[in-house]
This record gives C-alpha cells, structure tokens and sequence, in this order.
C-alpha cells in the first residue's frame, strides 16, 4: 500500500554454510503457515535457535537478517564474526556480524545450517514503519528446495513436502510461466510499455519489495517526464531515493496491467550491486499480491492465478507525507459515566472516579511523520518530520491503525485532510488536499 519500502542486498559477503538449506521434517504432506499481510508485505512466524521471531519473506534477499531482537527475550547464535556489507542506498560501507550453524525451524521446516546476518542499526527501525513487531528478514533460501504456494488473499504460505501436488487438478486453474533461477533466485520475463515503445524486462521476483515494480534507468529505459521524486525507501547502505511513474502497459502471460505504477531508483543507490547480467529491476508485492502463485525452483515454473486483489487500482500517497509508529503512551479519555457500577478494573487500563468525571488512561500507538516529499501538499501545508500526529480529520489516531492512517492518505483526488500535529509541544492544525501528479 504504501510508498516506502524495505530492501537489502548483501554483496561483499558470499555464504558458504547453509548449502542444503531448508528440508522438509514434518510427518504431513504440506505445511500451512498463517502470515501477517501489511503494506504489500508478508510477515511470518519464525523461531531460530529456539527463539521467536517475526520476519519479514524476503524472495529477493540472501543472507537472513536479524535488525532487533523481541522484547524480554534472548537469542543464542553461532560461529559468530564482524564482517563489512554493502547494501541498497547511498551511504557507504556498513558492519554487521556473520553468524553460521544456526538453526531455523518454520512450523516443520527447518534448517540446521542456517546463516544470518545482525545488523543493529536504529536507522532499520523496520516495525515503526509498518506498525507491527518485525525481527528480520528471512531470505530466499526458504524457497530453494520445496515447491512454496502464497495466498495472499487467505493470508497464508503453504510448503509441500513433494512435487506432486503439481500434478493435482487444482493446478490446471494456474497459468505456468517458465522462470530463471541464478543464484537461487526467481527471475521473470515480461514485457512492457513505455511512451509508445515495447521492453522485453528481465524482474527479480521478490517478495520483499512492497512497491510493484522498480526498474533501473539506463541508455534505453528511462522514466517518463510524468513523475515526481521520492523517498523508495532505507536500505543497508540508507535511504534510497528515486522517482515514481507510470507505465503504459504491462504484461507477462495473459495478465495485462494498464498504467501501472513504476519507481526508479536513483543509480547511486545501487551503483555498488553487482546485478545479474540482464537484469532491469524487480517484481514486487504490490503486483504479486495480485495473484495466488506456487514457485517451484527445481522445475524452473512461477504458476499464477488471479487473486481477488487482481483489479484493484495502482494508488500512491498523494499527500507527500510517510507516518511511522513511534510507539506508545498514556491517553487519558473521558468515559460515558456507568448508571452500574463495577468493581473490575481492566490490566490495560487505569481508571479514576469521582462524583462528576470519569476517566480512563489507556496505552495508545504514537504516529510520527518520518518523511515529508518535496513540493507536496503536506510540505507547502508546512509538515515537517518529526511532527506528532494528534488526529486525522477529527480522528484520534491513537485509535486507528497504521495501515488506516496510510489509506487516508490514499483515497480520492482534492480530498481534504485536517491534520492535528503537536511540534516541540505546541499544538498546532494543518490543512491541505490531496492532490494526483501521475
């Protein structure tokens, strides 16, 4: 949904444990494992060296990562070792530590060899963006040895223990496409539109991208002189800048997506990279949430079939603001007085009473502004990072959800927004409406 995104790639570095990867443990014949879906992403349960996380499935990233550890809890790792990484963004150089033999077990499958990395940068405050607890991000491996299927419409990924079940029935409502896989990852064909002329595109398909799709500029792809500049999201190496788009059109197969939105990242953000030969840029979960897809790595086939979000509209923040979750604090709120009394006393609340008032003190989200696009509406509104936000058209945004907050700021063109904002702890309103450049 939202503009800002999360990617990581790991160049300096190459791993050599792990080379089995995940194996298939549990007595049935698939594994169903429930995933959190917020702004185009899936966020999964996983326990490593006995321990539980909540990660980030990443199909486009190698080694794991962790970037913070749960609250009130402890993780044990191995063969542990500061090593130099490169990353997306536009800083330099970055440190981390390189653990190996550790083991990771998601619901059955598990991997005793398992390599990550920890990087504990407060700049990767990956939770506060997205509004949910995140550890880390856990890499392509997972999708190296079984047949893998995402439903996102059901919020689920499912690992079959055989490649059988692509002989089922079922399958023949999938439309196959063949794929490449170099170093143990998914790459997709697909054709595109831009100002009258067709690309045949070389994508990553990765799962970890929360836009749609990111095409790097070059001699012949460039974007058109629609755009405005962005904010595309933070990397290891830091912010990655770049421009958003439109496409005329995209297609693989039978799917066909008029006007689809495009970002280009700024060259210097991954100027370090050492890319795929071919390769034009990355599919992402704003257009893959669009199907149902199985990857099969062994066989070299992504199988599709439309999910209900397959229609749904290629939207952007129009008010040039990015809200993150800053965490929480004591709200106190007046309360409708009770004509019957009660002596229990919610944990997660305090209450005072008297003979006129009553009021509850209960623990809300805090929402910031951590970005503020140049010459949007939020920006000559006079926003400014840092703002807190109190409420949101005459809602209380200790109510809402991050992801409700974000679609605000999503709906229709000329929309009117009343901002609440506390700066240096003077109140203050703000007003401006969303406005549609692309």
């Amino acid at each position: 949904m939202r503009a800002i995104v999360f990617v990581f790639f790991l160049m300096l570095f190459k791993s050599v444990s792990g080379q089995n990867g995940f194996q298939f443990v549990s007595d049935k014949d698939k594994i169903v494992i429930p995933f959190t879906f917020v702004d185009n992403l899936i966020i999964m349960p996983v326990e490593i060296n006995g321990t539980k996380l909540n990660m980030l499935l990443d199909s486009g990233s190698e080694p794991s990562i962790i970037f913070s550890f749960p609250e009130n809890d402890t993780i044990q790792l191995y063969n542990t070792k500061k090593i130099k990484i490169s990353g997306l963004g536009n800083e330099e150089l970055a440190e981390g530590i390189f653990s190996d033999k550790n083991t990771a077990n998601v619901s059955g499958y598990i991997n005793k060899q398992f390599d990550l990395l920890v990087i504990l940068d407060e700049n990767l405050n990956f939770s506060s963006r997205i509004g949910i607890p995140v550890n880390g991000i856990l890499g392509y491996s997972f999708f190296k040895n079984n047949v893998i299927e995402i439903d996102y419409q059901k919020k689920k990924v499912t690992i079959y223990k055989d490649r059988k079940i692509l002989e089922k029935s079922r399958i023949k409502s999938f439309t196959p496409l063949p794929i490449s896989v170099v170093n143990d990852r998914a790459y997709l064909n697909v054709k595109a539109k831009l100002d009258g002329k067709e690309f045949d595109l070389k994508l990553l398909v990765d799962t970890g991208l929360g836009d749609g799709l990111w095409l790097f500029e070059n001699g012949e792809i460039k974007s058109n002189s629609n755009y405005f500049e962005d904010v595309l999201g933070e990397g290891i190496g830091g912010t990655v800048f770049g421009k958003k788009s439109r496409l005329e059109e995209l297609e693989f197969s039978k799917f066909k997506f008029k006007s689809p939105l495009v970002s280009y990242p700024d060259t210097a953000s991954y100027k370090q990279l050492q890319l795929v030969t071919s390769r034009n840029g990355s599919l992402g979960g704003a257009m893959l949430k669009r199907f149902t897809m199985i990857m099969d790595y062994t066989g070299g086939q992504l199988y599709l079939k439309k999910s209900s979000y397959y229609d749904d509209a290629f939207n952007y923040n129009m008010s040039g603001i990015e809200v993150q979750h800053g965490g929480i604090e004591w709200v106190k709120e007046e309360m409708m007085r009770d004509s019957k009394p009660t002596n229990t006393l919610n944990v997660n609340d305090i209450v005072f009473d008297n003979s006129n008032l009553r009021y509850k003190f209960a623990l809300k989200p805090v929402y910031t502004i951590a970005s503020v696009r140049k010459d949007s509406p939020a920006e000559a509104a006079g926003l400014l990072i840092g703002d807190k936000i109190l409420k949101i058209n005459g809602k209380n945004v200790g109510n809402l959800s991050k992801q409700k907050i974000d679609e605000m700021l999503y709906e229709e063109d000329g929309k009117t927004i009343e901002m609440e904002i506390e700066r240096k702890g003077i109140k203050k309103e703000m007003k401006f409406k969303l406005k549609k450049i692309l």
